[in-house]
């Protein structure tokens, strides 16, 4: 889970990583939002990452269109 910068937080599923380099610390996902609920895939820097979520979690946002 990641802060969009638009007051609503962005879920992302972790697709694969990148070998060692320059993008070593980004990871590809398929990020989920209010305002992408269908998802969009992009990297992510693990940087930007605020917590880890249970798939659990996951699939309950998802049920509730991407709102906590």
């Amino acid at each position: 889970m990641s802060d969009s910068g638009e007051g609503f937080p962005v879920f992302g599923e972790v697709l694969d990583g990148y070998p060692e380099g320059r993008l070593q610390h980004y990871r590809f996902c398929r990020c989920y939002s209010v305002a992408c609920p269908e998802g969009e895939l992009g990297d992510v820097h693990v940087s930007t990452i605020l917590c880890r979520v249970s798939r659990g979690l996951f699939e309950r946002v998802r049920e509730q269109g991407w709102q906590l």
